[in-house]
Order: structure tokens, then sequence, then C-alpha cells
């Protein structure tokens, strides 16, 4: 669980009677806020009925971040400026020989070399032994941010973001500055847990189940990482908020889809929401 907060930046079904989408109003004025996994599986299809409902009342769709720039060469350009290694480093130059050894092996393990990662940088390779764990588990699918931008696109409704994927980068980078060996050990850690932890993360999503996702997972993140934590997500709803209440000025119906981390605690954007006097409810 703690290894997929990483990947919710980047990154199901279960019974339930709520979903992860939100109904904001203040006075006649309406937006929804949904929370998004970026990997699915074939079998998380359809999606919760509440999506659809808040789609449909929607004439505008706002997502983290331009997922068509996320598949732009661009972008893979800037990947590489960024977190990779362009000045001759390499993995074996900042991390311990023996936490070397280790990622050597899990990689190994997969049938992958560690020389092929040899100038990603420690956060991009914790993000990517999360996303290979999550591929091998069969979330080969596009997420909900996904599904419905491009759904958008088609039904000619406005889009919207609120991060260039370079700022996305920047994010990333920033998790291992300056404690490059204990990111990988967690990592390794962690993506040995996933296969049997994603079942609750799916559950806490389809439900709607804020409390238990912030119990089972990000309470424990943020007093490892806070730094981490600060910056992938405290920082990043407070950048938001000035924005979101601009929606709420306006005339029209927003559906807003970032990840189902941002939605969940007492630092998230349904709580600062609710602190500016909003009403907040979640759909059934």
């Amino acid at each position: 669980m703690r290894l997929l907060f990483f990947s919710c930046l980047l990154l199901l079904s279960f019974a339930g009677h709520c979903a992860s989408v939100w109904k904001v109003t203040h006075g006649d004025n309406t937006l929804y806020i949904g929370g998004t996994l970026h990997l699915l599986s074939p079998d998380d299809f359809p999606l919760p009925d509440a999506y659809a409902q808040a789609y449909n009342a929607a004439t505008k769709l706002v997502f983290e971040t331009d997922i068509a720039g996320l598949n732009s060469p661009a972008f893979q350009q800037d990947t590489l400026e960024h977190l990779t290694y362009r000045d001759g480093t390499t993995l074996g130059d900042v991390l311990s020989v023996d936490t070397y050894n280790a990622l050597a092996k899990h990689l190994a393990e997969r049938n992958l070399s560690i020389e092929a990662f040899a100038h990603y940088t420690p956060a991009l390779i914790s993000v990517t032994l999360s996303v290979v764990e999550l591929r091998n588990l069969g979330l080969t699918s596009q997420g909900v941010d996904e599904f419905y931008y491009f759904k958008a696109m088609m039904d000619k409704k406005q889009l919207d973001w609120f991060e260039s994927p370079t700022q996305q980068l920047a994010f990333i980078k920033s998790m291992g500055d300056g404690d490059d060996d204990q990111i990988i050990r967690y990592a390794l850690d962690d993506v040995l847990q996933i296969e049997d932890s994603i079942g609750d993360l799916k559950t806490f999503w389809r439900q709607g189940d804020m409390n238990a996702m912030a119990q089972s997972s990000m309470i424990e993140f943020e007093a490892s990482f806070p730094k981490v934590f600060n910056t992938l997500l405290t920082e990043r709803n407070q950048n938001w908020l000035p924005m979101l209440s601009g929606m709420m000025d306006s005339p029209e119906t927003e559906f807003v889809l970032v990840g189902t981390m941002h939605l969940a605690g007492a630092k998230s954007v349904l709580a600062l929401l609710a602190e500016q006097g909003y009403v907040v409810e979640q759909l059934n």
C-alpha cells in the first residue's frame, strides 16, 4: 500500500454503497470530484455508476495533468532529463553495495537486468518497480482518468488540468532527494506486499472509504517520509484549492479527477473545501 502511494501520481470489482465521487456545492454552483486509480485491470470495468453520473452532469473535465502530453515524445525526453543521471553517475555510485545487490537480485527475479536501469534515479526506480509489479498482477488497462479523458475528447467536452507533465516529473524527482538508499530499500520491501494490498486499495477506492485508505497507508507514510508526503500531497492539494474555488464561482459544472489519495485524510482536497464552507456530499 505504501509503495502504491508513489505510483498514484503517475497510478477493482467490489460491492459498496458509495463510490469515490463527491458533489461540491455553493449556492447554485456545483462541481464534482472523483478519485482515480491510474492503472486498472479489464475486470474493473464498468466503473461505478457515480462516475457516469458526474460525467454526464459536467460540461468540463479537469485532470491532474495533461494526459495527452504524458504520451508525447517531448514528455519522454523530459523524463530522461529529470529522472535519469546525465553526468555519468550510475545507481552503483549512489547506493550502498548491499542495497545495489538487493535491487539487482529483485530485478533479475523478474527477468530484468540492473544494467538496463543503471542511469535511472532512485525515484524513477521506485516508481518503475511498482509499475512492473502492477503490470504482472494484471493491471494493464487505462485508469479512470485516461478513460474519461478520451471519452471527453470524443464527446467534445472542455478539458483542463492543474499541472503540466513537467511539474509532475519534478514532484517524482523530489522523492529521493538526499535519501536514495532508504527510498530503494523501502520500495523493495513494499513492492513484495503489493499483491496482498492491492485488493484492499481497490476496495477502498470503489467504496469511497477514504478513512480506511488514510489509515492503511497514508498515516504511516507521512510519519516515515514527511517531506515526500508534503511535496506529493499536502502542498499540491493546497495549490489546487484556489483553482477549485474559481470553479465554484463559475456557472459551468466541472468534473475534477485526481488520484484518490488526494481525497483522503485531514489535509485532503475534500477537507480543504469543507473548511472553506462548501457543501461536500459523497455520491451513492
